[in-house]
């Protein structure tokens, strides 16, 4: 038994709702590698496709620097409703 993992990277297509990306996943553990971070020490890995989609969505969001908030509602527009 080793205490080091020595991942079998083969070249995979995952599909999300339509979304489809071509990932590397370990044949062993069935983790993906994130395409954007990579492999290695710094790398992201997830068990499921549609936590690496999320992570996607995660990197495009830094990368437009988006932010979403919802409008503050005034006093006035609680005593209309």
């Amino acid at each position: 038994m080793s205490l080091q993992w020595d991942p079998q990277w083969e070249e995979v297509v995952v599909d999300v709702e339509g979304i489809r990306v071509k990932v590397l996943r370990d044949r062993v553990t069935g983790l993906i590698a994130c395409p954007i971070c990579g492999t290695g020490e710094k790398a992201s890995y997830f068990f499921s496709p549609r936590d690496l989609v999320n992570h996607l969505f995660a990197h495009t969001m830094k990368a437009q620097k988006v932010y979403i908030a919802a409008p503050v509602a005034t006093e006035e527009e609680d005593e209309e409703e």
